[in-house]
């Protein structure tokens, strides 16, 4: 398999603080309506974000779209809380029916368990996902031992082609590449400075929430890359990033679009 060229160079995440209180609904639809119109036709989300409401909200943003020239992205989970194996055709109707479409491009297994990845049942569940077309695609999301397992399951079998996570292992990022796996980049924009700035808005507190749940669980979040070297890497299909702000959606198109130039 070769790099999915089909995919857009940049994407926009509405998870995080676009599926929490601290956004209003409102402006997450106007900043999504706000990236389509600039070009932006790749979106991530996902029901982990806010019980849903990150697929809510994206749903009511993309309803007056087309929806032949977007690219949707949604993920599920292969265990419940307790551990129990979780229906991944349940999770996705779910999901369509929050966003308010008939399919997605992509589904992502988020952070599965490496042995669920070979898991027969696992398997047949998400071919016939594919089969059905509620789905086009099928990939992971993760940043541990899940990256590893599916690269191995990729080396024999062609289900899963796409893998997002973070620029922080070159060695995978060469497997992947090797294997005709598409990497979505995750992570690019993460600033650690940044992140204990004084902030300026209540989004600004989610970030800072997050940082320090990272240290104190020693979580080590490296710096991001940058959108530009991101997308010059030949394994990177994609790159997503999330923003609650306009001005910063306008540089991220332009550090894209800068890309694609050079």
């Amino acid at each position: 398999m070769a790099l999915d060229q089909s995919l857009p160079r940049l994407g926009f995440g509405v998870t995080g603080p676009h599926a929490s209180s601290v956004t209003a609904p409102q402006h997450t639809i106007l900043l999504v309506q706000e990236a389509i119109e600039r070009g932006v036709t790749l979106f991530d989300t996902g029901p982990m974000y806010g019980g849903g409401e990150g697929e809510r909200r994206l749903g009511r943003a993309i309803a007056g779209a087309p929806r032949d020239v977007l690219t949707v992205i949604t993920k599920a989970r292969t265990r419940t809380a307790d551990g129990a194996r979780q229906s991944l055709t349940v999770s996705l109707e779910q999901s369509l029916e929050r966003m308010g479409v008939g399919y997605i491009d992509a589904l992502l297994l988020h952070g599965p368990a490496p042995t669920d990845i070979e898991d027969p049942a696992v398997v047949m569940e998400l071919r016939g996902l594919l089969s059905q077309g509620l789905a086009r695609r099928i990939g992971v999301c993760g940043r541990g031992l899940e990256r590893a397992a599916m690269l191995k399951y990729a080396a024999r079998d062609d289900l899963f082609s796409l893998l997002m996570t973070p620029l922080d292992d070159p060695q995978l990022l060469a497997q992947a590449q090797h294997l005709g796996v598409s990497v979505l980049a995750i992570e690019t924009m993460r600033s650690q400075a940044a992140a204990y700035r004084m902030p300026r808005s209540r989004a600004d507190l989610w970030y800072l929430a997050r940082t320090l749940r990272d240290a104190a669980q020693k979580r080590h979040q490296g710096e991001g890359i940058g959108i530009g070297p991101a997308l010059a890497l030949p394994s990177v299909a994609s790159v997503i990033v999330t923003t609650t702000r306009l001005a910063n959606l306008e540089k991220n198109i332009a550090a894209a679009r800068l890309r694609e130039t050079l």
